[in-house]
């Protein structure tokens, strides 16, 4: 995860096709088909339009900026104070499938920096309803609130935490304490007895 986009990977790929919304700083001649309410054929300067976030960020890479990108609904003052109040009550899927993600591209947009803080602030609390929903995979409504990459890593736990039991269970491998270590505390002992 992170502002560093992954050519090969489909969930970049989907991150990446997210609408935000954008203000055209220039007039673009024949661009006006962006525009869905457009019946002109090129794009005004101060037209508000929600596009695709690969292109919103080639266009507004550009030297000088053809777009200035917004902060989508959900990482908008509104939605950053329900998340610092209480992000466990909040369904990420139905908000944004790729919340974390998204919101990495679109913190270098915010001019405040709190989308980022938001972010951290969301998964620490989130934390715990993510480790739980990955001891009850059994439950579908554990995993319903969740956004695709905490999916992801509930998945990572469960097979983990299954993977442990298992081994566990078998009791053909049981840990015992290294030869080395055993040495070492018994001349440190030794050494402690000498004082």
């Amino acid at each position: 995860m992170g502002s560093q986009s992954n050519y090969l990977s489909i969930s970049d790929i989907l991150v990446t096709n997210e609408k935000v919304p954008c203000k055209f700083l220039h007039d673009l001649p024949k661009m006006g088909f962006l525009d869905p309410a457009s019946t002109e054929d090129d794009l005004k300067t101060g037209t508000n339009v929600e596009i695709p976030l690969w292109l919103a960020e080639s266009l507004y890479s550009r030297r000088p900026p053809l777009v200035s990108v917004d902060l989508p609904k959900i990482y908008k003052e509104a939605y950053r104070e329900i998340l610092n109040a209480d992000a466990c009550t909040v369904d990420l899927h139905k908000l944004g499938q790729h919340f974390y993600e998204l919101g990495c591209y679109i913190a270098k947009h915010d001019i405040k920096g709190e989308v980022g803080n938001t972010l951290v602030n969301t998964f620490r609390q989130r934390f715990r309803m993510i480790l739980s929903a990955s001891a009850s995979t059994d439950s579908i409504s554990a995993l319903q609130p969740l956004s695709d990459s905490e999916r992801e890593r509930t998945a990572g736990a469960a097979s983990t935490e299954k993977a442990l039991s298992t081994w566990l269970k078998r009791g053909d491998c049981p840990l015992s304490t290294a030869n080395m270590v055993a040495s070492h505390r018994k001349r440190k002992r030794a050494e402690m007895e000498m004082l």
